[in-house]
C-alpha cells in the first residue's frame, strides 16, 4: 500500500482529475448560479474535460519517465486518443440525442405517467473540442508540476 501512495504518476493523474473536476464544478456553478455536490465528483461534460486531463497526464508522465519512444508512452497515447475522440464524438452525440428525446418525451407525455416514469435523460455527456483541448493542456501541466 505504501508503494501505491508514493507512486508519483498515480498521484499526478489523481491530481489532474480532481483539480479539473473542481475547476469544472466551480465554472458550472458560476454559469448556472448554483452548485450541486453530485457534480463535483460525478459530473460529466463541461469545461475542462477531467477524463482527458487524467489520461493525458498519464501519457505525459510515461513519456517523461520512460521516454517518448517507449511502449508505455505509445500505449498511453493510444488510450488517451480513444478517450478524447469518444468524449468529442460518441458521448457528445449521446447528450444531443438525450436532449432531443427529452423534448419529444415532454411533448408526448401521457397524463397517467408518474414522475418516476417520466425522468429526463441526461443531456450533458460529452465535450466540445475546446473542453477536451483544455483538459489535455491541464493534464500536461499537472504532469510537469509533479515531475
Amino acid at each position: 500500500m505504501k508503494s501505491v501512495l508514493e507512486n508519483r504518476t498515480l498521484i499526478a493523474c489523481m491530481m489532474a482529475w480532481f483539480s479539473a473536476q473542481l475547476a469544472k464544478y466551480l465554472i458550472d456553478g458560476i454559469r448556472r448560479r448554483g452548485w450541486s455536490p453530485r457534480q463535483l465528483l460525478f459530473g460529466s461534460g463541461g469545461m475542462p474535460s477531467s477524463h482527458t486531463a487524467f489520461v493525458v497526464c498519464l501519457g505525459t508522465m510515461a513519456g517523461l519517465i520512460e521516454g517518448f519512444d517507449s511502449l508505455s508512452f505509445a500505449m498511453c497515447f493510444v488510450f488517451a486518443f480513444i478517450v478524447m475522440t469518444d468524449a468529442i464524438g460518441v458521448r457528445r452525440e449521446t447528450g444531443r440525442q438525450g436532449s432531443a428525446i427529452n423534448i419529444l418525451m415532454d411533448w408526448f407525455t401521457l397524463e397517467h405517467q408518474s414522475e418516476e416514469e417520466n425522468k429526463d435523460l441526461k443531456e450533458r455527456m460529452g465535450h466540445s473540442p475546446l473542453e477536451v483541448l483544455v483538459g489535455a493542456l491541464w493534464g500536461v501541466g499537472c504532469a510537469l508540476i509533479m515531475r
